[in-house]
C-alpha cells in the first residue's frame, strides 16, 4: 500500500514538473517569436505616432459630437433604468 502511494506521488510530481517545464519553455518560445516577427511593427508604430492626435495647450477643451452615429436603443424602446426591489 505505501509503495503504491509513493509511486503514485512520484509519478504525479514528475508529471507536474514536466508540465511546468513545458509551460515556461512555451512562454519563452512565444516571446522569442513575437520579438522576432512583431518587433518591426511595434517599432514602426512607435516612430510614427497617430497623426490624428493634436498637441493642445493646457486648459484647451475639445468636444466631438457624433451626430450621425446610431443610438444604442431604438426610439420606441426607451432607456434602461436600474432599480432596486423593495420588500
Amino acid at each position: 500500500m505505501t509503495l503504491s502511494v509513493i509511486l503514485f506521488l512520484m509519478n504525479f510530481l514528475k508529471t507536474l514538473f514536466l508540465v511546468v517545464i513545458f509551460y515556461y519553455l512555451l512562454r519563452f518560445i512565444v516571446k522569442l517569436l513575437a520579438s522576432v516577427f512583431g518587433y518591426q511593427q511595434v517599432d514602426k508604430n512607435q516612430r510614427q505616432p497617430n497623426r490624428r492626435t493634436e498637441q493642445r495647450s493646457e486648459g484647451d477643451v475639445r468636444v466631438d459630437n457624433a451626430k450621425n452615429q446610431k443610438s444604442h436603443y431604438s426610439k420606441d424602446e426607451g432607456e434602461y433604468v436600474d432599480f432596486e426591489e423593495i420588500d
